[in-house]
């Protein structure tokens, strides 16, 4: 009877753990292959935002630009401007700015626009000037990126082309 009974009690130690395997495959598929493939779709389309925004930086005449077609042009005066005062603050705030341009010599207006850009050097330090003075001494620093969008585009704008690719703010010292 000793045989029979551990016999008995294997097969219901064996029933046991296929009833929960079975639960354990249950919760398994109704619970973590969801969550797995919600999971997979957001990295698949946060995948393809990146791929979206990789191909916009392509498009974007910097990135085409290889090293050898770049010609850096220095505004060689640095420029002193006058910082936006903060709220309750009497006291005056300079920023001295050293901006420099790249160039693309391969552009079709470069051999046309460069040699202008000498004589646009005071327009182009007073667009630098305009898009510094619309920050404080607090923030300048922080927005330097945002202020270099804005001058490159507004220096585009000045000169009707895309030849000029980048603003350089090679050294700023704020007071």
């Amino acid at each position: 009877m000793g045989d029979i009974m551990k016999k008995n009690l294997l097969t219901i130690i064996i029933l046991a753990l296929g009833i929960l395997n079975m639960i354990l495959t249950a919760v398994l598929v109704f619970a973590v292959v969801p969550t797995t493939i919600r999971t997979n779709n957001l990295i698949s389309k946060v995948a393809s935002a990146i791929d979206l925004e990789l191909e916009s930086d392509s498009e974007d005449g910097e990135s085409q630009v290889s090293i050898e077609d770049i010609e850096v042009y220095d505004i060689k005066d640095p420029i002193i401007i006058n910082l936006k005062p903060e709220a309750n603050d009497t006291t005056k705030h300079y920023a001295q700015v050293y901006v420099s341009l790249s160039l693309n010599t391969k552009s079709k207006d470069y051999k046309t626009l460069q040699p202008t850009v000498e004589a646009n050097e005071s327009a182009i330090t007073e667009i630098v000037n305009d898009e510094f003075a619309k920050y404080t001494v607090n923030n300048v620093l922080d927005n330097k990126e945002k202020i270099k969008e804005e001058i490159l585009k507004k220096v585009q704008e000045l000169f009707q082309s895309d030849f000029i690719i980048s603003i350089s703010i090679g050294k700023i010292v704020v007071e």
